[in-house]
């Protein structure tokens, strides 16, 4: 569903809970100087938690030793327009982080991506998106695994852009860029090589990614399932 068509009145809800701090602080790095992008939402379809969660999970953060250069809160991280202008307003608060900690959900985080080309940590889990593109221009771009490794892999999900889903790659199965599954489609894998060649990050191809915990997965399943329900009945 896109943009337009939520703002418009066929509203979806976007459901999103806090990270653990031992994961945040696993992803940013105790060495890591960090700017912090808080989403404010919209009215009756998400509320991320804008300015007042941001300064409390900030200053969390700072009593476990994270560094911050700065914050701001955007109207809507999914919105690519808004996350530029947002960006130059604080750029050298931004040229001095090592990571952006965005809190939004993760369309609002994959669009933030896009835009600043940066090492990006989510600050929340998303627990449903119930068909969500947000600006970015993507469908369905979160998979709701459970455990997100977008801050691995250069804020592209492999669970959406490999075509085989795979949490490990590349499985040397691409054809001049092309998935061997899907010639139509690009390989994930080297999409997440090139993005994270930009930021000078491939170290972070090292990471292996265990075997998803499907016991977390199947609680978003059917919360998404029952938030689907009810919204039809309405």
């Amino acid at each position: 569903m896109k943009f337009d068509q939520i703002v418009l009145g066929e509203e979806e809800m976007i459901a999103v809970e806090p990270r653990k701090i031992e994961d945040l602080l696993h992803g940013l790095g105790r060495e890591k100087r960090t700017f912090f992008i808080g989403c404010s939402g919209w009215k009756n379809l998400c509320s991320p938690g804008g300015e007042a969660q941001l300064q409390r999970m900030k200053k969390e953060l700072e009593l476990r030793g994270i560094t911050f250069t700065g914050t701001m809160v955007v109207d809507a991280l999914c919105n690519k327009g808004m996350d530029e202008l947002g960006l130059l307003s604080h750029f050298r608060q931004i040229l001095r982080a090592d990571a952006l900690l965005a809190m939004a959900c993760e369309v609002g985080v994959q669009a933030l991506s896009v835009t600043s080309g940066r090492m990006i940590v989510p600050a929340l889990r998303t627990l449903s998106v119930q068909g969500f593109q947000g600006i970015l221009g993507e469908k369905e771009p979160c998979r709701l695994c459970g455990d997100c490794l977008l801050d691995l892999t250069g804020g592209l999900c492999p669970l959406y852009f490999c075509p085989k889903g795979l949490l490990n790659g590349p499985c040397q199965g691409a054809y001049q860029g092309r998935c061997e599954v899907d010639p139509k489609k690009s390989c994930g894998w080297e999409l997440i090589y090139e993005r994270l060649k930009a930021q000078g990050r491939l170290e972070a191809l090292r990471h292996y990614a265990g075997p998803r915990d499907h016991s977390e997965v199947l609680p978003l399943i059917r919360l998404r399932s029952s938030i689907a329900t009810e919204m039809r009945s309405k």
